[in-house]
């Protein structure tokens, strides 16, 4: 590739259009833009390498990337849209929120950050204003893949699982490996499926996208309920790596420990959920048989104690202290407890 440089329109030298040009293998991408990197850091170089890692699904290298851009030059609107979706992909929903928000009062218009915004409403659950951004992105001109996942996004919204069902299997062969329509499908499939039909999918999803930690999620979600416990356990670790202050995967990797018997490790991660969120009361009810089932008597009865002072509304804290002050609890039969959950979904 050559290496002469061109005069882009924020001012500033980048590589030839070439180098980008549609379909251009990022991997090629990012080892040139490095080499030029190391010679002369610049803002529009770091973005457009953000961009490269961000479509190999690499969010943390995008999100190192996109911040020093936002460094050198805060007010790029084009900057800040990625940055969102960066955020939105490492689950950092507050931040996503914050920055499309601060698009949106900017007067940066797009069908994008209209379906950014209600995706991050929907995971919020506040539905109608995801609505209202869906029903704004859909009076444009959408592409059929975008089309197909706001249509998917309002489906899911109204609880039509049946036309959801039928849209992805009717789009599936097209779709169904590009994110982010592979993220809903494979979150909510699990249960409905055969097992070797979602293996096959999904293991067909990873080769495409091997970085996605998504995919790699559920991939664990599958092996722990496959009770390949061992296995399970590594790929988890894998996706902390690219989580790494996330709680609603802090509870979810605590309830795996839980029901994989081991206690001590499923308290380590449930006594990361921090107090002020939406997973805190489930932390607190499965921290609180683990410590019964360890033994620890006292503590259980402490957290109970404080737990129903805190969610007064939630019954399962006052069943537990009942059969807390009524019976021991044997801890050779934890699986079998009524107490046990389900695991939490994203």
């Amino acid at each position: 590739m050559s290496c002469e440089t061109n005069q882009d329109s924020k001012g500033e030298k980048i590589p030839p259009a070439s180098a980008f040009k549609k379909g251009e293998d990022p991997q090629r991408v990012i080892q040139y833009l490095s080499a030029i990197l190391e010679d002369k850091p610049s803002s529009t170089l770091f973005y457009l390498r953000s961009k490269a890692y961000f479509s190999q699904r690499k969010y943390l290298l995008a999100a190192e990337d996109i911040q020093r851009a936002l460094q050198i030059e805060s007010g790029d609107l084009d900057f800040l849209f990625l940055s969102a979706k960066i955020h939105y992909h490492l689950e950092e929903y507050d931040e996503a929120l914050n920055e499309a928000k601060s698009l949106e009062e900017a007067g940066f218009s797009s069908p994008g950050l209209w379906i950014l915004l209600a995706e991050i409403y929907a995971h919020r659950g506040q539905v109608k204003i995801a609505n209202y951004y869906l029903a704004k992105s859909l009076k444009v001109g959408l592409s059929p893949e975008d089309k197909a996942y706001v249509y998917t996004l309002r489906n899911l919204s109204v609880g039509d699982t049946l036309t959801w069902l039928r849209n992805v299997r009717d789009s599936s062969r097209v779709y169904l490996a590009d994110n982010p329509l592979a993220r809903i499908y494979f979150q909510l499939q699990a249960d409905r499926m055969p097992i070797m039909n979602y293996q096959y999918q999904l293991l067909a999803a990873r080769k495409k996208y091997p970085n996605d930690p998504h995919l790699l999620r559920f991939w664990a979600r599958f092996l722990a309920r496959i009770r390949q416990t061992p296995r399970a356990e590594n790929v988890y670790a894998r996706v902390l790596s690219s989580f790494s202050s996330n709680p609603a995967l802090f509870l979810e990797v605590g309830t795996f420990y839980f029901k994989s018997r081991d206690y001590y490790k499923a308290i380590a991660f449930l006594d990361k959920v921090p107090p002020n969120t939406p997973w805190a009361a489930e932390a607190l009810f499965y921290k609180s048989i683990c410590y019964l089932y360890i033994g620890e008597r006292m503590k259980s009865l402490a957290l109970l104690d404080s737990a129903q002072g805190l969610y007064p509304q939630d019954k399962r804290f006052k069943s537990l202290k009942f059969r807390f002050m009524n019976r021991s609890l044997d801890s050779t039969q934890a699986q079998q407890d009524s107490l046990s959950a389900k695991s939490p979904e994203n």
